[in-house]
């Protein structure tokens, strides 16, 4: 898929997530990146440098969709091939060898050959030859594709890991529910097109004004003439979660509530899903 108009801008020590259905441009995104391919028009730039110089890419990592290696080789000798390539050698590469098989939940599973690897756990390896050079950068697409649910948590886990230690994750997906709790950042992309794109608690939080208020504490009738006031209340737990169309009417209900002996827990701006912004963005709903 082409890209039209791409502008982006990543800060560091972030986890950035590009996000959208399968063919609208995030793989040909991480190519431009990675100076597989380069622009028919414009710039870009990594740490200060070019597109495609090779001043920048030995401190990226990359984890690839679908990940192919070697077949005859185990996760060490995979590791240590990678490693060797980045001049790494001796006891600091076997060091970091261990380090990254734990991290990924491979030690145990070291000696196994490439060729027995389930889906699951070439993706585990390819995350850690994404790391074997202790990147500033890493970019991954589609890391948790072929993942258990605890195995996409583990990998989640280790990306946040990583944002935590300054690194910056430029994160490419479709599966919007994974990217919403994991991102700081996010652009929706849609054939080719930047639709949306902010830090996530600007696109997730609603451009209609609406706020919500939470109860706690209410009787029948209390909550009664809360489903007067309010224009939807939806019940989580012991919650009561009353939308109303701005702060101002929220705030006089939740008055009129305390006065009814309601436990107010909070009022805030009413919040939407990664997934309500991309179909509003894009008019359609993602693969």
């Amino acid at each position: 898929m082409g890209l039209i108009d791409l502008s982006l801008e990543v800060q560091e020590g972030q986890i950035f997530g590009l996000v959208g259905p399968n063919g609208s441009g995030k793989t040909t995104t991480i190519k431009l990146l990675l100076g597989l391919i380069f622009p028919t028009s414009g710039s870009g730039e990594i740490f200060g440098y070019p597109l495609g110089s090779l001043d920048y890419k030995k401190h990226i990592g990359f984890v690839p969709e679908g990940p192919y290696f070697y077949d005859h080789l185990n996760a060490v000798e995979l590791l240590r091939f990678y490693g060797s390539l980045f001049g790494m050698h001796g006891a600091e590469l076997e060091n970091r060898i261990e380090y990254l098989l734990k991290l990924v939940g491979m030690w145990d599973r070291r000696e196994r050959k490439v060729l027995n690897y389930s889906r699951g756990m070439l993706q585990r390896i390819a995350l850690a030859q994404g790391l074997i050079n202790d990147p500033d950068l890493l970019l991954a697409d589609e890391p948790t594709s072929g993942l258990d649910p605890i195995g996409a948590i583990q990998i989640r886990d280790v990306l946040i890991r990583l944002r935590d230690e300054g690194k910056t994750v430029f994160l490419c997906s479709h599966l919007l529910k994974e990217m919403e709790p994991l991102c700081d950042a996010v652009a929706i992309l849609n054939q080719g097109v930047v639709c949306q794109q902010g830090s996530m608690e600007e696109l997730l939080t609603s451009k209609d004004g609406r706020y919500v208020a939470a109860f706690r504490g209410l009787d029948q009738a209390a909550l009664q003439h809360l489903r007067i006031l309010a224009e939807r209340v939806d019940s989580e737990g012991e919650q009561y979660l009353a939308t109303f169309p701005d702060q101002h009417s929220a705030t006089a209900a939740a008055n009129e509530m305390i006065g009814k002996g309601a436990q107010l827990i909070k009022i805030t701006p009413q919040r939407m899903t990664l997934e309500e912004v991309f179909i509003e963005a894009v008019g359609g709903i993602p693969e």
